[in-house]
């Protein structure tokens, strides 16, 4: 079944649950219309995501109660287009906060009755877990009141775990280029979910619960992030050009190409290979942490030009859990993952004009 957004709104009980909107996605694996998809990936009966090839995605979105209906709408949009190009990560919540703190602590009532409700923590527990400052809905709430107030744009996202309860439980601030202000791009918004739906495809493929094992079954941190950088951006571009994803224009800029984009990344890295060890850190915690990001996005790029752009669903993932994040790249990749890093140092000394060929498809 196509991810049609016309079929995708149910249950919402506007009298049980007044600050809040949810909104439920039962998403196929089939593609977007004319988009190409990988052939679909068998998964275990006991799945801990619940995923299957028969019953496709299920995606819930949650808005507090300031949130337009026209960034809801967005991100539903958004959220089945990923889906539907990648195929299914499985059972997922979106938590959208917008800049009003009574209406970020409603929803978050709501998200702790969801969770007593199944037996997955306590009240206490819970409410306490929202108020935290490390990715806490109270914290997402508060980047985006802050944005509007002083009128300097920041935004946030993340996928915070959920395995153990078996879905991916993933939060977001006010998606200010949905909302149409502080001149933020709607397809700096697309990027943004795309990668936080890459995350929980990478999540996907590992179904142990232990929290360190799947840490170390995720890869180092420049692999992890860049290559929800590359396969966001790489993927809304497509989309984009191929209609299948709108291009907002809501800016005061055009929206950079993907080349420009990816330019722009590598200058950053240039910049940051003066002062930093490697281009490619396995550390979300110093100074040079942003080239986890665009060292390894281009690094991933430069991993897809060899093997192709499907490599990483194809090939990698499902291939992790069984063997180890190591033994996978070298087995996927035919290197180590040491003997690639030097390689990629040569790579990053070519000039910009070899370098942007491996962004050709």
């Amino acid at each position: 079944m196509c991810g049609s957004i016309g079929n995708v709104f149910r249950g919402w009980n506007s009298q049980i649950i007044p600050a809040l909107f949810a909104l439920t996605l039962v998403l196929g694996i089939a593609s977007l219309q004319g988009q190409e998809t990988t052939d679909p990936v068998i998964f275990p009966q006991d799945d801990i995501f619940g995923r299957d090839a028969k019953s496709g995605n299920f995606i819930e979105v949650f808005t507090a109660a300031d949130v337009s209906d026209k960034v809801k709408q967005a991100v539903v949009e958004t959220l089945a287009a990923a889906s539907s190009v990648w195929g299914s990560s499985g059972r997922l919540e979106y938590w959208v906060l917008g800049a009003d703190r009574d209406a970020a602590l409603q929803l978050g009532l709501e998200f702790c009755e969801r969770r007593v409700a199944r037996g997955q923590m306590t009240r206490r527990d819970c409410l306490a877990d929202n108020d935290n400052r490390d990715h806490g809905f109270l914290m997402y709430q508060e980047i985006g009141a802050k944005a509007l107030a002083t009128g300097m744009p920041s935004g946030s996202a993340g996928h915070n775990g959920g395995a153990e309860w078996g879905f991916h439980r993933m939060t977001s601030s006010l998606p200010l280029g949905f909302a149409g202000v502080l001149n933020i791009a709607g397809e700096d918004e697309q990027v943004t979910i795309f990668h936080e739906y890459w995350h929980s495809l990478q999540n996907s493929f590992i179904q142990t619960i232990d929290h360190r094992k799947r840490q170390k079954l995720m890869g180092p941190v420049w692999f992890v992030e860049g290559s929800a950088v590359a396969m966001a951006e790489f993927t809304t571009a497509k989309l984009r050009r191929s209609g299948e994803l709108p291009n907002w224009n809501n800016a005061s800029y055009r929206w950079p190409t993907l080349e420009q984009r990816m330019t722009d990344k590598m200058k950053l890295i240039q910049s940051k290979r003066k002062t930093c060890p490697t281009s490619l850190p396995n550390s979300y915690d110093d100074d040079c942490r942003q080239l986890a990001y665009e060292g390894g996005a281009w690094a991933i790029a430069y991993l897809m030009e060899r093997k192709g752009r499907d490599v990483l669903l194809k090939s990698f993932h499902p291939e992790v859990e069984k063997l180890g994040w190591e033994a996978a790249f070298q087995k996927v990749f035919g290197q180590s993952s040491r003997e690639f890093k030097v390689e990629f140092e040569t790579f990053l000394d070519l000039s910009l004009e070899e370098q942007l060929k491996v962004l050709k498809d």
